[in-house]
């Protein structure tokens, strides 16, 4: 009698009415189902792991269901949720998806909470350390949905054929345990969790057609190598398009509006105005600095709520007081190529040295009518010069996925002098790419995490 009363309590945490979901979650910290190691202990309805390898499992097993949890983080901990994991051994599960935990600024590890651990890994930090934060997981058969601190992070769909290396060939759905785990000798506290039992019926209601065999995002996530496309823009979508599209395809975007004289943002206020809209979306913010009156047109307080800066050399006033917008054929003045060129470095290395920026974008970019003569008009010496500039400044050099600029080359000399590296796009429509020729670089240059430029999210 005494055992059935107790499956009927436990029962009632799935089933009961929401108005008593915190009565539920301190229930399910109540039971007995709990399998906790290494200085994991359950105190005051609070689950707190403190010590590396500390594990906790709730030792029923699921498959489709919706865990609702709140969380906390001390600075410097890193840690991450399993589902449908194995019984922990000794230190971590070996089988199942893992949702990350790390609300660190430091760039030490680039995916950030939510993310599905080298499946879909996300850049994007939305909360802070020290604070009680909303986690969300929802399991539907193939598919898994992520939400951190209200911000959809992860919608992901295995597909018929996924693709893993053999160090993650058992991150698959099936059906397990949830597990708690922590890497980190900092605390990590969990509180109020909430199971609801789902339908073992239920698919995904968002197919995933990428062939991932074929998909060079997924085997850049599988390395844990920074999907990050530094410069987007929202021109032709919505910020919940494409926000969707950077959940389906595992790219986190750097969503930049355009700042300076007749672009839309203008003022303080205009940037203010648009970060409000872009509250609780999956994006880095950064600031597209444009044409060279930027500076003058907003002030310090204002520009730092952006993530990160860019600009480029495509707006410029020559020797003879003409504004170049090079990108502009009826705006571009070009009396002698190698006269034009000298110019073009010339402004570059003021930019880069003068402009308080982190990224220098669209670089090496010349005008249509120059570019059959690319390779010979940027030399290695004119290379040399914005290299040493982006050095001294800190300035990290964009390998553009739409201009497909740098060439290897150029790339392969700005490594050699020690420049890091950033992934930008800068889309003219929806139609982004997955950063193809980005990644066609990476490999022929033997670009490392090393050598990258990684954004830091200060505007959550």
């Amino acid at each position: 009698m005494k055992k059935l009363i107790f499956f009927i309590t436990i029962c009632s945490l799935f089933f009961s009415c929401n108005n008593k979901g915190k009565d539920e979650a301190n229930l399910i910290l109540r039971t007995a189902d709990w399998d906790l190691k290494n200085n994991a202990r359950i105190q005051d309805s609070v689950l707190i792991i403190t010590d590396k390898q500390s594990t906790a499992q709730f030792t029923k097993e699921y498959k489709n269901f919706e865990l609702n949890l709140e969380c906390k983080t001390a600075p410097n901990a890193i840690g991450g949720i399993w589902i449908h994991s194995d019984a922990v051994e000794n230190a971590y599960p070996t089988i199942g998806y893992e949702v990350l935990i790390n609300n660190n600024i430091e760039r030490t590890d680039w995916r950030k909470s939510g993310s599905l651990s080298a499946v879909r890994n996300f850049g994007k930090r939305t909360v802070n350390n020290d604070e009680w934060f909303p986690v969300k997981i929802i399991v539907t058969g193939n598919q898994i949905k992520v939400y951190v601190n209200n911000v959809w992070v992860v919608d992901y769909t295995e597909p018929e054929k996924p693709f893993r290396t053999e160090e993650y060939a058992g991150r698959l759905f099936d059906k397990g345990l949830f597990t708690f785990v922590n890497y980190s000798e900092a605390r990590i506290e969990y509180r109020n969790i909430n199971i609801k039992v789902l339908s073992s019926d239920l698919r995904s209601d968002n197919p995933n057609d990428i062939d991932e065999q074929a998909d060079d995002i997924i085997r850049l996530q599988q390395e844990n190598y920074p999907s990050i496309d530094s410069h987007v823009h929202l021109k032709g979508w919505s910020k919940e398009e494409a926000a969707a599209m950077s959940r389906k395809v595992g790219i986190t975007y750097g969503m930049a509006p355009n700042c300076g004289l007749k672009f839309p943002i203008t003022s303080d206020q205009d940037i203010y105005n648009f970060l409000d809209t872009m509250k609780h979306q999956p994006f880095f913010l950064p600031m597209q600095a444009e044409g060279r009156e930027w500076l003058d047109l907003f002030t310090e307080d204002a520009m730092t709520k952006f993530d990160y800066r860019f600009t480029d050399a495509l707006t410029w006033t020559d020797d003879k007081g003409r504004r170049q917008r090079i990108w502009i054929k009826e705006e571009t003045f070009v009396d002698d190529k190698q006269q034009f060129m000298n110019m073009l470095v010339d402004r570059a290395v003021k930019i880069i040295s003068t402009e308080p920026v982190d990224i220098f974008v669209n670089p090496t970019f010349i005008p249509d009518a120059l570019m059959p003569e690319y390779e010979a008009l940027w030399t290695t010496e004119r290379m040399d010069r914005i290299i040493q500039a982006l050095k001294k400044a800190n300035v990290a050099l964009e390998i553009n996925n739409r201009y497909k600029i740098p060439s290897a080359r150029l790339i392969k000399q700005a490594k050699a002098g020690g420049v890091k590296f950033a992934f930008g796009t800068n889309n003219g429509d929806p139609d982004l790419g997955k950063l193809e020729y980005v990644i066609e670089m990476i490999r022929e240059c033997q670009i490392t995490q090393d050598d990258l430029f990684i954004p830091l999210s200060k505007n959550i």
